[in-house]
């Protein structure tokens, strides 16, 4: 068939249709008169059936066509934040981009469309009359990217994560259609909307449109006990009715329920006379389920969004007055971004092989790793790092308190771990994490909180309240899964953003936590991400935010460079594995150890480098010569490549980051996922005695990173030209500091050969004999190194293979 529906929208209010709808069609609609169309089974005429005037699709689309003209429109209105004199291109895959930028048969006008200001560009539609799903986009002659926005019906994320209009051919502004609805109409009278096409009748899933999805309501939810009250608040948009249970024992009846009321902003509130606290509570909503709709289910406990502590991950949830989170927390400062060092790390992994006298139980959670964080050969204080970046550790999925997981499939964003409490009904894990924090500032390491807000983990209590507000969801209403994890938030709701918001800021003013790395923040998305930053910073100035810049839908590394935003550099772990391993040229070298700019950051710090994480292979696993990618006994040419690769990643303009374990040459043994292998990622510290060499090698250069002349390399912003000299040939790979002494009075060069021969680098101008070798791949001097040395003659120095050196000049 030439024309079918493709997708609908309607606006919902609570659970009653109002106003109006819009259908679109693949294909321009050819007829003269409008489409018959009716909801529902029962046949409910739709009334006011009207075409969109192609130029109101163009305002929105960035393109229209009449006449046998297309437009390419630009509003004037996005253009704000340009000077008056800018020129505007229209790019795209159909005339190469960037290509475009310049060529005058791509620049466009001032023009006006339906009484707005704009940039147009006016071509013949036969000329593009063959073209279909082509990604375009508006820019400036200086090269500067247009955002699409939010409104374009006609868009397109790529697999870098970047939005683009979408243009067709085919859809020139005449297929789509707006429609009235008749009234009073409710969902249980169906959720579909049926077209007749020719003999033909199509039928889809009506959508609820912008109504439903830009519902807000004002704070504080949750059970908040103040003025001799406690007070109950739960948004729950569509929802019938919402009924409290409140009881004082976990294991007894849940008692009767207590009826909420409707208020304001679909928010249900109930208070009631004295204090809760410590008491027990979830909730019943009901309301109308059609198709794939919702999971409305009286029955079904719900455990409060907001619980500040919850009992396990089938709730319930515990009222927690916000008195007992006031406790004075030691006086502790992070360190500037620029001088961060991040050690990834798990709590079991590392509790469960430290070698500190402990329970069995207390190895499971938060007191084990207190009592190993207090002791003095504490791991990560002997290794030297001044942060920590904890894997999840809110409330997730695991029901049996031993089962071992990373903790990526959240239940609660509030709520310590109960499963790495000792008691959680008595808010143990509420005291033992706040003593955890507090363990980590006393040995001077700020504490970073891996956080998962693009998913749930199972049960998925949000679904019980609105499916289709919380989640992104096909035509179909099943769920998108750019996740991987069967779900996908819909960060972009105000309710979403409001509550990562206020999960955030509880685990600031609650625990003193310093940062947070957000998991798959593609998801979460660039807008968000900015929204968030302002908010956050307004509690904590000096806040540290880090995102994992990619998902199964798309990648906004390059975006996030307009942010206050670190981000994990994944192109950096790639080409670091590929080139101590004699698979890349020395090409790129320059580019990440230098922070990865212009294309990735903006200031140094946002670039995150590292070589590997939790997530598939370790480290030595990757690279060892070993078969099967089984590192666990490395050859002499993987230890030297580990030790390359220190060098590199410790030399590099950034924030370095190393996994747990990495200095002692962990293995897995080739194992990719070991998202349930707590005995493959517990750390093994009897490895440390057996590559004793490796260990002190790291830790001599987290030292030297973090020493007064390390300041060379942690650099606050990049510096103007002159700072850096670099020297290459086919493998090596040399690098000068403070090469115009505009910084201080030494000079640092770093030099790496991955390859298995000798190679020569040659600075310009530069005479090698008067920098003194403070290290190689085996040894660190003190102060400089003895002989044997590398061999620097002239303006050369001679690299052995698989060799790295440090080296300073002092003037």
């Amino acid at each position: 068939m030439d024309v079918v529906i493709e997708r609908t929208h309607i606006n919902w209010a609570a659970w009653t249709a109002l106003d109006s709808g819009v259908v679109s069609f693949t294909k321009d609609w050819k007829g003269k008169n409008p489409p018959e169309l009716w909801w529902g089974e029962d046949k409910l005429n739709l009334k006011s059936i009207r075409r969109f005037v192609p130029e109101q699709f163009g305002l929105q689309g960035g393109y229209f066509g009449r006449d046998g003209k297309l437009k390419f429109v630009l509003p004037d209105i996005l253009l704000e934040d340009f000077d008056e004199d800018e020129d505007y291109y229209v790019t795209g895959s159909f005339n190469g981009w960037d290509e475009a930028i310049g060529e005058k048969d791509w620049q466009m006008n001032p023009g006006v469309v339906m009484g707005q200001s704009c940039q147009v560009l006016t071509i013949s539609e036969e000329d593009f009359s063959h073209i279909e799903n082509a990604n375009f986009k508006f820019v400036t002659g200086s090269g500067v990217w247009i955002d699409v926005p939010e409104d374009a019906r006609n868009t397109h994320i790529d697999k870098l994560g970047i939005k683009n209009y979408l243009f067709s051919s085919e859809r020139s502004g005449r297929h789509l259609f707006r429609f009235k609805t008749p009234l009073p109409l409710n969902q249980g009278e169906g959720r579909r909307l049926f077209a007749k096409i020719g003999e033909t009748v199509e039928s889809i899933r009506l959508n609820p449109g912008v109504f439903l999805k830009s519902m807000d309501a004002e704070g504080p939810f949750g059970a908040i006990i103040e003025d001799g009250l406690t007070r109950f608040r739960l948004f729950a948009p569509r929802a019938k009715s919402v009924s409290l249970y409140l009881f004082d024992d976990q294991d007894g009846p849940e008692g009767e329920p207590i009826e909420m009321e409707l208020t304001e902003n679909q928010v249900w509130e109930i208070s009631l006379d004295g204090s809760y606290h410590g008491w027990f509570y979830h909730y019943a909503v009901t309301g109308q389920e059609v198709e794939e709709s919702g999971y409305f289910d009286p029955d079904f406990r719900i455990i409060d969004l907001y619980a500040k502590a919850v009992c396990g991950p089938l709730g319930p949830g515990i009222v927690v007055d916000e008195d007992f989170f006031q406790t004075e927390h030691i006086p502790f400062k992070a360190p500037n971004w620029h001088d961060l060092i991040i050690a990834e790390a798990h709590v079991r992994d590392l509790t469960a092989n430290a070698p500190v006298s402990m329970s069995d139980e207390e190895r499971l959670g938060f007191r084990g790793l207190n009592k190993w964080i207090e002791d003095e050969a504490f791991y990560l204080k002997q290794l030297g790092v001044n942060a920590v970046e904890l894997q999840p550790l809110h409330e997730f999925d695991s029901i049996d308190k031993e089962q071992y997981a990373w903790g990526y499939m959240p239940i609660n964003y509030f709520s310590p771990a109960s499963q790495y409490c000792k008691d959680p009904t008595k808010l143990d894990q509420i005291v033992e994490f706040r003593e955890t924090v507090r363990c980590f500032h006393q040995q001077g390491m700020a504490v970073l909180l891996d956080v998962v807000y693009n998913h749930v983990g199972e049960p998925n209590f949000l679904q019980y309240l609105d499916k289709e507000y919380y989640f992104l969801l096909t035509n179909d209403g099943h769920y998108e899964n750019h996740s991987g994890c069967g779900n996908t938030l819909d960060a972009n709701t105000p309710m979403v953003r409001r509550l990562i918001r206020d999960s955030l800021v509880h685990w600031i003013r609650a625990y003193d936590v310093d940062g947070f790395r957000f998991d798959l923040g593609e998801l979460i998305g660039v807008e968000t991400f900015s929204w968030l930053e302002k908010e956050l910073k307004a509690v904590k100035p000096e806040i540290i935010l880090i995102a994992e810049p990619w998902s199964f839908r798309g990648h906004i590394g390059k975006q996030l460079r307009e942010t206050g935003f670190a981000s994990w550099n994944d192109g950096y772990r790639e080409f670091a594995r590929k080139y101590v391993t004699n698979q890349a040229e020395s090409r790129d070298v320059g580019f990440f150890m230098r922070g990865s700019t212009p294309d990735w950051s903006r200031f140094p710090a946002q670039s995150v480098n590292y070589v590997a994480s939790h997530d598939d292979r370790c480290w030595i696993d990757k690279i060892s010569e070993n078969s099967n990618h089984d590192g666990h006994r490395p050859t002499e040419a993987d230890r030297r490549r580990t030790h390359i690769m220190t060098g590199m990643l410790m030399m590099s303009v950034g924030i370095p980051m190393v996994s747990s374990g990495m200095d002692m040459m962990k293995s897995k043994g080739g194992t990719n996922n070991t998202y349930l292998r707590g005995d493959l990622n517990a750390i093994p510290y009897d490895r440390m005695a057996e590559h004793s060499g490796t260990v002190e090698y790291f830790r001599k250069w987290i030292a030297f990173r973090l020493s007064e002349l390390g300041r060379y390399v942690r650099l606050d912003s990049f510096p103007g030209n002159g700072y850096f000299i670099t020297s290459r040939n086919d493998v090596a790979f040399g690098i000068i500091y403070n090469a115009g002494w505009l910084s201080g009075s030494e000079r640092l060069l770093f030099v790496m050969n991955p390859g298995y021969e000798y190679r020569i680098l040659q600075f310009t101008d530069n005479k090698m004999e008067s920098f003194d070798q403070i290290s190689d791949t085996e040894r660190w001097g003190d102060p400089v190194l003895e002989e044997p040395k590398f061999a620097m003659q002239g303006e050369t120095v001679s690299v052995p293979p698989l060799s790295c050196g440090l080296f300073v000049q002092r003037k």
